[in-house]
């Protein structure tokens, strides 16, 4: 007891050398702080690995912008080497164009005024043929003037003119002869059946008063003839006169009905109808511009994804059975040289190309909003038909757009990707009907 209260002073003795003057309650508000700083110095350690590991994903990220930046910076030489051949073109392009504007203002006005000088030349030699005829008429005329002037007994085409009546008088004589050979012709049939009359009558007295009933009818039919070829020439001059007034309204709708074919045949080419041989509208052929651009870059994913193989193009060919044109899409194959239907692709091959213009079409669409980026993409099953090849190569494009800061949704059944997507919603069916939604990590090393 003795050594074991001589080794205690000792223990305490030591102790107190080492904490001086402190007492238990000291030391435990001391114990405390040290366990507060442990934690922070653990919180620190923990920051210190994850800014270590963000420091490696930084470094990485720096490595591949560099690599984007040198890809870039060739692709920025190759556009100016091409600018400069632009520019270079467009310099030979204006002193063609000003070669071809010669004196005038601009190529329309030169074109203009060969146009303007063309019409002047064909139309001097339409007058030309004109004047030439009216010659030749002028002078079949004049023998016909001279001919008809040694029939008539005048000396004169001036005493012709002067004993010519007008056409009121003529008309009045056109009348009177009417009337005396209407006149004649009823005293001839008179003296005919007086004559007939006379030749079966003997002696006894003729009774006049049927002659004379029949002269009264003769006479209503004779006034009644008389008023209708009044009526008739009535209406012949007034048909006369609407046949003028049709021909005039003809002549001034003539050029609104020119206008009205050109605006019909604009309003058919528009819509896609005859004389447009492509059957493609308007709306058909502004789409057809965009889905050029969106080829061109599908094209760039599509050839990384195929290993070179294919290649889209936009096919303005015109499509069976009278449907519309314009938007349609054919594959170039590397292997053959030629091109051919997207309906000859395989199951995967389709689901690439329509990958590939999906990652075009948001690319468009980037650029045409003003840099706004369509950070997320989502893609709804259509890797069950993927080989293990081709599945990685998807894999491997679609990593590389998350890896570019984009977020990549994939919904899916195929067991083979569940090791290949790092996080994961899993949706599963209870026995009960509905379903739950549970979140799966998988590591991938």
């Amino acid at each position: 007891a003795a050594a074991a209260a001589s080794d205690a002073r000792a223990a305490v003795a030591e102790v107190r050398g080492v904490v001086g003057d402190a007492t238990i309650t000291s030391l435990t508000d001391d114990l405390a702080r040290a366990d507060v700083d442990l934690r922070r110095a653990e919180a620190a350690d923990a920051q210190r690995r994850e800014l270590a590991h963000r420091r490696r994903a930084l470094l990485d990220a720096d490595a591949q912008a560099a690599s984007e930046r040198d890809l870039l910076a060739a692709d920025v030489a190759a556009q100016r080497q091409e600018l400069a051949l632009l520019e270079q073109t467009l310099a030979q392009t204006r002193e063609r164009v000003a070669l071809a504007r010669g004196d005038h203002d601009s190529v329309a006005a030169r074109l203009a005024a060969a146009r303007t000088r063309r019409a002047a030349a064909e139309a001097l030699r339409t007058a030309s043929r004109e004047h030439a005829s009216c010659l030749t008429a002028e002078a079949a005329a004049q023998s016909d003037l001279s001919s008809r002037l040694a029939d008539s007994g005048f000396d004169t085409a001036d005493d012709a003119r002067a004993a010519l009546l007008s056409a009121a008088e003529r008309r009045q004589l056109d009348a009177e002869v009417t009337d005396y050979e209407v006149s004649l012709r009823s005293e001839r049939d008179r003296l005919r059946e007086l004559e007939l009359e006379l030749a079966g009558v003997g002696d006894d007295p003729v009774d006049v008063d049927e002659t004379a009933d029949v002269v009264a009818r003769a006479r209503e039919r004779w006034s009644a003839a008389v008023d209708a070829a009044a009526a008739a020439s009535q209406r012949r001059e007034r048909l006369a006169d609407l046949r003028a007034r049709a021909d005039q309204t003809l002549a001034a709708t003539g050029e609104l009905a020119r206008e009205q074919a050109v605006i019909a045949r604009l309003a058919n080419t528009v819509a896609g109808r005859a004389p447009n041989t492509h059957r493609m509208s308007l709306e058909s052929f502004v789409l057809a511009a965009e889905l050029e651009e969106i080829v061109e870059a599908a094209n760039l994913r599509l050839t990384d994804m195929s290993s070179g193989r294919y290649a889209l193009r936009h096919s303005d060919a015109i499509a069976a059975r009278g449907a519309a044109s314009g938007l349609g899409l054919t594959v170039l194959d590397a292997h053959t040289g030629h091109a051919r239907p997207a309906q000859s692709l395989s199951g995967g091959e389709t689901f690439l190309a329509s990958l590939a213009l999906a990652l075009g079409l948001a690319e468009v669409v980037t650029a045409r909003a003003g840099g706004v980026r369509l950070d997320t993409l989502f893609i709804d099953e259509g890797f069950g038909s993927l080989d293990a090849d081709t599945l990685d190569l998807a894999m491997r494009t679609l990593d590389e757009l998350r890896q570019g800061g984009r977020t990549v949704g994939l919904i899916s059944h195929v067991a083979a990707m569940k090791e290949q997507i790092p996080a994961q919603l899993v949706v599963e069916a209870t026995p009960e009907g509905p379903s739950t939604l549970r979140q799966g990590v998988v590591s991938i090393t």
